[in-house]
């Protein structure tokens, strides 16, 4: 069986330097993620406003613990742009999602995470996130309240996103010379506590999670990908969870966001291959060439968004569900997942 193995090196303070992406695999967050100073990513020059509306970003965070999932996401395509908080029962079977399309411009997101708010406010669904890396934390603080006939929703949740305790996953990453995106993920603890309609849920540190995934960049026409992302703790207690992502990136042996947390470790993955022998909806097969990950994720409830209008077009899969296999870490261990709650996406965008 072959070896892989992946530079992963300590970043530059910026994601561009000198107008050119800095590609690469890192193990710290970038001071400042200043994608828009990138030039002539389309190779013709574009006056500011149309390469910014060119420019993707969102901040997506999935927490919860072994009874209570929350997928939160603020999402800015700039030509569409959305806020989302979702909560799932696991051990009912029961989902209740919130989503509003909202203008691009109401959003906003910040080019760090040293001090940076990511926000939506209006009257009636509101998410404000703050970071602050350089004291190891994330607050986020939701509130939905009259939104269609759901139930009203207050959510405040901290993050111990402490970079030296808990590796990141930092990539800047080619989609061909000029072109790139960006994303910091990191799997930490998360203290919270959520109000549902007359529930109130408590999520402690020592049984809690949350993955920040912070990402920029500028996609290819149409974007295609598949994504899956398990955590959980083990049975003895130990958090871990993994990040598995096939894309449109050149080089992905090189350049690759897939990886598996383990005790605050993070052991990097080789490229991955997702097959759905039965469809969407039946068991997804997660294999790499390596044999360092073997996993069958099995869908239990579905969301899918289908959209066709003219140049616009959305067919988007993103069940919950669970894993069963093994992950290798980087000195060649096996990890067993077995009934670990995760989600995955078979995404297609032509914006």
């Amino acid at each position: 069986m072959k070896t892989y193995t992946r530079t992963i090196t300590n970043p530059p303070n910026q994601v561009v330097s000198n107008g050119q992406f800095n590609f690469g695999c890192y193990n710290r967050p970038f001071q400042e993620v200043n994608l828009m100073d990138v030039k002539q990513p389309y190779q013709l020059p574009l006056p500011h406003f149309l390469q910014n509306l060119q420019l993707r970003e969102w901040q997506a965070f999935q927490m919860g613990n072994k009874d209570y999932f929350m997928m939160v996401a603020i999402y800015n395509a700039k030509k569409m742009a959305l806020v989302q908080f979702i909560f799932y029962d696991i051990q009912q079977n029961q989902k209740i999602r919130y989503e509003k399309k909202v203008l691009p411009n109401k959003l906003q997101l910040p080019n760090t995470l040293f001090g940076g708010i990511a926000s939506y406010f209006s009257e009636k669904f509101s998410l404000r996130v703050n970071h602050d890396i350089g004291s190891s934390f994330l607050r986020l603080i939701g509130e939905i309240t009259g939104f269609k006939d759901l139930p009203n929703v207050k959510v405040r949740a901290v993050g111990q996103h402490n970079v030296d305790k808990y590796e990141p996953m930092v990539v800047c990453m080619p989609f061909n010379e000029r072109r790139g995106m960006y994303s910091h993920k990191c799997l930490m603890p998360m203290e919270g506590r959520l109000q549902i309609g007359d529930r109130t849920i408590l999520f402690p540190p020592e049984e809690s999670f949350l993955i920040i995934d912070d990402h920029k960049g500028y996609y290819p026409f149409p974007t295609i990908y598949d994504w899956v992302t398990g955590m959980g703790y083990t049975p003895e207690g130990i958090l871990m969870g993994f990040n598995l992502t096939d894309n449109q990136v050149i080089q992905p042996k090189k350049f690759n966001e897939n990886g598996l947390w383990y005790n605050g470790v993070l052991h990097p993955l080789p490229p991955i291959k997702i097959t759905r022998p039965n469809g969407v909806e039946k068991d997804w097969i997660i294999k790499d060439e390596y044999g360092m990950v073997d996993l069958t994720f099995t869908p239990v409830i579905h969301t899918s968004v289908n959209i066709n209008a003219l140049i616009f077009r959305s067919n988007y899969k993103g069940p919950y569900g669970f894993f069963n296999g093994f992950i290798s870490k980087k000195n060649g261990e096996k990890v067993e997942i077995k009934q670990l709650f995760g989600m995955g996406e078979d995404f297609y965008l032509r914006c």
